[in-house]
């Protein structure tokens, strides 16, 4: 015992110190945050500014704030402002510690030191939005970091507590209702996996499914406040409702970008190709039908970026941009983005259908309902995604957490 004891601190210690000296290292090479306004930090500052005024935000400045995300980001900004002054040095510190934080989450959450914790350590950083979120202000550093920790105490049964976190989510980004969901959709499957066709009232009196239910309708009073998605000037402004209904491209090119930056990583780091090379063999049927599904998404419902008066960037996002520079375009490029597709739904459909598997189908239909195509929009997916791997066997995530 007296042996095994230290090397059980050895890797998190390690790692906590490798990554901290990486982020001191960032924060010399970036001038200590002293740098101009970076794109969207332009107006993310003055709306900090603006809720500075109004410690207790009151329901017009609610209403009424020009962004399209739900408002906790600018909440604590305000907080910053008010305590240290209107310097965005203070905001960029603020999601650059709990970037910070977040890895720490990673290191010393699990149950158990694995040596999978250097995989979703790389992984996380191969996602190079991960660095530009952390290094200025933007809102994804305090949404993820709510959802990370949702997640956190899930998985340690204190579901009230975890409620609590997704609903902090939700109020950074609107988008992170699809955390709750998908495991309250997990919680549905896994009760129709034990019980068949008489799920229901085993699902009901068994499983923690109201504290993740409120956390779903957590977004309801944001919606009825707005009348819609968000605020309505602000949507007007942006043309949010000139867009598609919905979006089968805007779900292509998210699932392209979780490949890139979660599958393929994963599998050349831990050498694993077996399960893609016998998926064939072993899910005939499901294996056919995924591959129907995305070349016709492919093929009629190309991934194309919103263009309008108020965005007019070519590309996708960093991932589309590299292959249009490489010369890849039209449908070759369109059939790359099914093959991409097809191996992210290779990875996490499977007749189990882990926690995983819910997080990214949820969250790959609700990219569809997106106002333009982008590669963070799928940073928070791989964040979890990457977090779930370190707490069981390989294959299937979750399964032996969650019993």
């Amino acid at each position: 015992m007296t042996q095994t004891a230290p090397s059980s601190t050895t890797r998190p210690l390690l790692a906590s110190l490798v990554f901290l000296v990486i982020y001191a290292l960032i924060f010399v090479y970036k001038r200590f945050f002293s740098e101009a306004l970076y794109q969207d930090e332009i107006h993310f500052l003055q709306t900090a500014i603006q809720f500075s005024k109004e410690p207790i935000p009151s329901l017009r400045l609610l209403e009424t704030y020009g962004e399209l995300n739900t408002p906790l980001p600018f909440i604590l900004g305000g907080w910053i402002i008010r305590l240290f002054g209107e310097d965005i040095f203070y905001l960029r510190m603020l999601n650059f510690v709990l970037s910070y934080g977040i890895l720490l989450l990673f290191i010393w959450t699990p149950p158990r030191p694995t040596a999978r914790l250097w995989v979703s350590l790389i992984g996380i950083f191969l996602f190079p939005s991960y660095y530009l979120c952390s290094i200025y202000y933007y809102t994804d550093i305090i949404a993820m970091i709510c959802v990370l920790l949702g997640f956190v105490y899930y998985l340690r049964n204190s579901h009230l507590v975890a409620s609590l976190f997704f609903i902090a989510a939700v109020c950074s980004r609107q988008y992170m209702i699809a955390f709750p969901a998908a495991i309250l959709m997990h919680l549905v499957w896994q009760s129709y996996q034990q019980n068949g066709w008489g799920f229901i009232p085993v699902f009901f009196k068994q499983t923690p499914w109201p504290a993740y239910l409120l956390a779903v309708l957590s977004l309801v009073p944001w919606v009825l406040l707005w009348k819609g998605a968000a605020p309505a000037a602000e949507m007007a402004r942006q043309y949010y409702e000139t867009g598609k209904m919905y979006n089968l491209g805007f779900v292509l090119y998210a699932s392209s970008c979780i490949s890139v930056y979660f599958v393929i990583p994963e599998a050349l780091m831990t050498r694993r190709w077996g399960h893609y090379l016998a998926y064939p063999r072993k899910n005939p049927l499901l294996f056919l039908g995924l591959v129907v599904v995305v070349l016709i998404i492919a093929v009629f419902f190309p991934a194309q970026q919103t263009n309008n008066k108020y965005f007019d960037w070519p590309y996708l996002g960093y991932v589309d941009q590299g292959l249009t520079l490489i010369g890849l375009s039209g449908l070759v490029k369109q059939l790359l983005y099914a093959v991409l597709m097809l191996l992210l739904l290779m990875r996490f459909i499977t007749p189990e259908l882990s926690l995983g598997s819910w997080v990214l189908l949820i969250n790959l239909l609700m990219l569809g309902k997106a106002q333009l195509s982008w590669d963070k929009y799928s940073l928070p997916t791989v964040l979890i995604l990457w977090y779930l791997t370190l707490f069981n066997a390989y294959w299937p995530l979750q399964k032996n957490a969650e019993a």
